[in-house]
């Protein structure tokens, strides 16, 4: 086992009350620094809205024995399953296999957003976290480390984190003009809850209310899911985006319902039913970036996370997971034996184990999204004929599937499921660790980001998985 750092431990401020940011400080916390939360909300905002946490991020809730707490509010998912948009018909599945599940040793989880955000501010609160609400940024100083407030308060820090989201008043400051080139996405996605218990009331959606799958419904030009977390079913649209909308609204902004924007009329009854029982939707824009170069200031003294860092497609089934491999990838790096002298190196190990993974998931989640929203034509065609053609072997018992179809339908999912941040951490330390503690103090905390060189995209998890037709082998 590694030995934990105990002593010349930091001040970390962290900008954004976000999962992102809860889960920074609760952790940074954890592993014996002093963490403050600049947020700049009242702390009863919390979203009602659906997370998605595949194994990937369950596993690391588990390693940091969330897994009690976890399972008192979670859904866990069985299958996910594919329908036409217009007609309903059952189109694919993709079956979520106990044995490979037991392979990953975690599950795909459905989580309501507000009770994971605050199981996160329970926890970081009782280690010992401070939390400055309704304290809005104003300015940051990245070589002194200093933040100044909209009402002139000035915090300072060893390291501020920016954990802001996707409009990050701090992401300017590391990454400079570059965050501000960017392309308007050619979709909206647009969040809406319907309460279960009103669901049940309709025959025809009884069943959804109750239902373990993720239910996707392919329409001409956009796409419906919808899942059950708590009392609530969550259900998320990707429609093409409208000029009537506003281009700045938030997760917390809520609208009526607007049956055109919505395209509701391009989809089956019970969907449009479904729909009609929600009282509000919060739509979301995203700009399309090219991944930013650098997420660490050359004072080593800021450092991005989460949406900050790498704004994903919004409401992915990634958004959350990224987050929490960043903090847990942060939080472990300073729990190794260093000094602060070697803050400004373990932040670029930071940038460096994270850019390629959050890089390719980025460009996933919008293949993903565009494949279920394809328009009505010969691609739509081709891809339903495929799903269809492909069901009855989906449904298969693992054992029973032939290795080829196994392969071409786990092995992207396999790669993002399997991968723990924190082991990879381990990996790097084991890798340079001697190097690290060898050059203690020279050249490690001179002002500038250190660098080893290393390829992160050549590091592979501890837990690898491969399909065969006798099952998953660890």
């Amino acid at each position: 086992m590694i030995p934990r750092r105990d002593s010349d431990m930091l001040s970390f401020l962290i900008i954004g009350g976000s999962i992102a940011g809860l889960a920074c400080a609760y952790s940074l916390r954890e592993a014996g620094h002093k963490v403050t939360v600049l947020e700049q909300s009242d702390q009863g905002c919390r979203s009602r809205g659906g997370i998605r946490s595949p194994p990937n991020m369950t596993r690391l809730l588990n390693h940091w024995g969330l897994g009690p707490a976890i399972s008192k509010v979670a859904v866990r998912a069985n299958q996910f399953t594919f329908q036409d948009g217009w007609t309903g018909e059952p189109l694919g599945v993709l079956v979520l296999h106990d044995k490979l599940m037991k392979a990953l040793m975690a599950d795909f989880l459905y989580i309501q957003h507000g009770e994971l955000s605050s199981i996160f501010f329970d926890l970081a609160r009782n280690a010992g976290v401070i939390f400055k609400y309704n304290t809005r940024v104003d300015s940051i100083d990245p070589w002194a480390g200093s933040v100044t407030t909209q009402n002139g308060s000035t915090f300072t820090a060893d390291v501020i984190i920016g954990a802001d989201g996707y409009r990050s008043v701090v992401r300017p400051v590391v990454v400079g003009s570059q965050c501000m080139r960017g392309v308007l996405d050619k979709r909206v996605s647009i969040n809406i809850t319907v309460p279960r218990d009103l669901m049940r009331k309709h025959e025809d959606l009884a069943p959804l209310a109750d239902s373990l799958e993720w239910t996707i419904w392919l329409g001409d030009d956009c796409a419906m899911h919808g899942l059950q977390v708590k009392q609530d079913y969550a259900i998320v649209m990707h429609v093409p985006s409208s000029p009537d909308l506003p281009k700045h609204e938030t997760w917390a902004e809520q609208r009526p319902i607007d049956r055109k924007l919505l395209k509701l009329d391009r989809f089956e009854p019970r969907a449009q039913k479904l729909v009609g029982l929600a009282t509000s939707m919060t739509p979301t824009h995203y700009v399309v970036h090219e991944p930013f170069d650098n997420w660490v200031h050359e004072s080593g003294k800021v450092v991005l996370v989460g949406e900050a860092a790498h704004p994903l497609m919004p409401n992915g089934s990634h958004n959350h997971s990224m987050s929490i491999e960043d903090a847990m990838t942060l939080s472990t790096l300073f729990s190794l034996p260093a000094t602060r002298q070697h803050t400004p190196l373990l932040l670029s190990a930071y940038e460096e184990l994270r850019q390629a993974r959050c890089v390719k998931t980025q460009s996933s989640e919008r293949q993903k999204r565009d494949f279920i929203c394809l328009p009505h034509g010969p691609e739509q065609r081709a891809r339903d004929d495929g799903l269809r053609g492909a069901r009855e072997r989906a449904l298969l018992d693992w054992d029973d599937a032939d290795d080829e179809f196994l392969r071409d339908t786990w092995e992207e999912y396999i790669e993002l499921f399997a991968f723990d941040a924190k082991e990879a951490v381990e990996d790097w330390w084991t890798k340079w660790g001697p190097a690290v503690r060898a050059r203690g103090a020279n050249g490690a905390g001179t002002g500038g980001v250190a660098r080893y060189g290393y390829d992160a995209e050549n590091l592979k998890p501890r837990l690898e998985i491969s399909v065969r037709r006798d099952g998953v082998v660890i």
